[in-house]
Parts: C-alpha cells; sequence; structure tokens
C-alpha cells in the first residue's frame, strides 16, 4: 500500500504526533496545570463554567492553527519535490 491509501485508510495519523514532550514542554505544562489549580480553587461555579468555556475555545483555536500549519508545511513540501522534478 502507498502512503496516500496508508493516508486514506487511517493508518497514518500526522495529528497524532503532536510536539514532542521534552523537557520544557514538560515543565511549562506542569506549570499550567498547578497555575490552573491555583485559579481555579478561587472560583465559584458561574466562573467554573465560564472558564472551561474559555479554555474550549483556546483548544479549539490551537486546532485550527495546528491544521493550517500542517496544511500549509504539506504544501510547500509538495512544491518543492514538483519543482524539484520539474528541473
Amino acid at each position: 500500500m502507498n502512503t496516500l491509501e496508508e493516508l486514506y485508510y487511517g493508518n497514518i495519523v500526522p495529528n497524532e504526533k503532536c510536539a514532542k514532550l521534552n523537557s520544557e514542554v514538560t515543565e511549562l505544562l506542569k506549570l499550567l496545570n498547578r497555575n490552573e489549580e491555583k485559579l481555579t480553587v478561587t472560583f465559584s461555579e458561574e466562573q467554573k463554567i465560564t472558564f472551561e468555556k474559555y479554555k474550549d475555545c483556546n483548544r479549539e483555536i490551537s486546532e485550527i492553527c495546528e491544521k493550517d500549519a500542517f496544511l500549509n508545511g504539506f504544501r510547500l513540501g509538495a512544491r518543492i519535490i514538483i519543482e524539484s522534478v520539474n528541473q
């Protein structure tokens, strides 16, 4: 099976491989979680709901940006291949 078929059948899932959890990212995630816990403990129930909605919107924005970055990278790679074949 070729790469396009593998992609079509779901055997290749590019978004599974997100940022590598190197030590810098791991530390930032820990800090993010600690700060969120400190912040939310002071929230009322209504504020917690609002904050969850905020995080959901932020997650959606990140997903859209990641998708666009993936598509732009794929297009750039395709242009490079086409140019190298045509020369």
